[in-house]
């Protein structure tokens, strides 16, 4: 494994000196605020140089910026206009689901652009009954997610474990320890699919769903991609994912030894989105940059194959691109087109807007905080199958008809660190009771 992380870290090291060198000397600039991982930006530096330098006659240097994931830029970029409400020198946010741009163009940090309709046209307006651009042209769908769940069939042919096909699947004892997800308060990803969960099975039933599934956690990583290939090397045995970091193990690893599954009726189609942001400093170079993502060229890079026509030259990026013809080329190869799956669940993508901030706080107190405990707990309520501690163990202290009032009032800083110390003390002491009150019963 060391010498295939050094091989891939002089890989990317590599692509990061072709972006530098492709963009000296260049006329023109643009900035991204993203957290798409190195390969998509490595293939779409070189692409957009490329088509830009033939179309325009003129070279652009794109600079890439990252905070660690999708809520920490989100979070970076409105603490940056805090300061400088008219502009913060980013020309584009791309990347990380829908949500973060519902609330962008709410507070005000989108600048509105109308793709022409030689594209426009050609996109679907919604997918799954949830819209693929915004009504009023200030973010667009670049390429379309599915979100489910990736097991090591190997981990689980040796366990003797069946493969989850639901979300509650997940949550059964026989999962303990082998299950892998992340931090949803850095991972976009993961955020989506703790959203999915709760509106899929309820307030109630949801979130005795994510209270199961975090007590099977082993722990909890950083990034959603890290998740990904911790199931891949068997380090757990099944987890959280969104397909592209699916489709890029199994890419690696063969069909043989990973799977993957969208749970029926459980699931969304989500587009990825881009933006751009209000004051942007580069405005025209980011407006062909949208245009050249949703064009058939950039379409293409998305889903072929690295080293086939019109494809990447180093990393296969495995997404499924929002525009339909795509999926016509005959040269394609793809396990799913989504605009033909079905039974997806009716997902109220305005209240996963809302509530995004607070749901990622109320799962960071009630389960990750606290998780050492957690485990503990959950390991007691499975080996005594004691009913009180159980519904012990799903206790929190949110009421789903208080959602409004926390997220009305969530930037509140003094409003929301009262909260948040309520909650994990609340938290940690009710897996201490479980624990002692345990002792007792084994």
């Amino acid at each position: 494994m060391g010498k295939i992380k050094f091989i891939m870290k002089r890989r990317i090291l590599l692509g990061l000196f072709f972006l530098s060198s492709i963009t000296l000397n260049c006329d023109k600039k643009l900035v991204i605020i993203s957290p798409h991982w190195e390969g998509v930006k490595i293939e779409f530096t070189r692409a957009f140089f490329t088509w830009y330098e033939k179309n325009y006659n003129e070279r652009v240097k794109i600079e890439w910026i990252d905070q660690g994931g999708t809520t920490d830029n989100l979070k970076y970029v409105e603490s940056l206009f805090k300061k400088n409400p008219d502009g913060i020198g980013i020309d584009l946010f791309f990347g990380g689901g829908l949500s973060p741009f519902l609330k962008l163009k709410e507070e005000g940090l989108l600048e509105k652009y109308k793709l022409p309709t030689s594209i426009l046209k050609k996109i679907p307006k919604t997918c799954g009954g949830i819209p693929n651009y915004d009504k009023d042209f200030y973010w667009y769908g670049v390429v379309l997610s599915g979100f489910g769940i990736l097991y090591n069939k190997k981990v689980l042919e040796f366990l003797k474990l069946p493969v989850p096909e639901t979300w509650k699947d997940i949550g059964e004892g026989c999962y303990y320890s082998l299950v892998g997800t992340a931090d949803p308060r850095h991972s976009g990803s993961m955020h989506m699919m703790y959203e999915i969960i709760l509106q899929a099975y309820g307030w109630e039933e949801g979130w005795k769903t994510l209270f199961s599934i975090a007590g099977n956690t082993k722990n909890f990583s950083i990034s959603a991609s890290e998740v990904a290939r911790q199931t891949a090397i068997g380090d757990v045995g099944i987890s959280l994912c969104i397909d592209s970091y699916a489709l890029a193990q199994i890419e690696v690893n063969g069909k043989e030894n990973i799977g993957f599954v969208l749970p029926e009726n459980q699931t969304v189609i989500n587009p990825d989105c881009i933006g751009i942001l209000k004051g942007a400093p580069n405005i025209e170079v980011a407006k062909k940059f949208v245009d050249f993502l949703l064009s058939y060229e950039g379409q293409l890079l998305w889903i072929q194959k690295k080293g086939k026509k019109g494809g990447p030259k180093e990393y296969s990026l495995n997404r499924f691109p929002i525009l339909p013809e795509i999926y016509d080329n005959p040269e394609i190869e793809f396990d799913i087109n989504p605009y033909q799956i079905k039974n997806t669940i009716k997902y109220d993508f305005q209240l996963a807007a809302n509530r995004w901030a607070i749901l990622d706080d109320m799962i960071g107190a009630f389960m990750i905080d606290p998780h050492d405990k957690l485990k503990k707990a959950w390991k007691i309520v499975l080996d005594t199958k004691n009913r009180n501690l159980k519904r012990k163990f799903y206790e929190k202290p949110v009421d789903e008809k208080i959602q409004r009032f926390l997220w009305e009032n969530w930037k509140d800083a003094i409003f929301r660190n009262k909260y948040l110390n309520e909650w994990v003390k609340f938290s940690l002491k009710k897996f201490k009771n479980i624990i002692i009150e345990g002792k007792y019963l084994m």
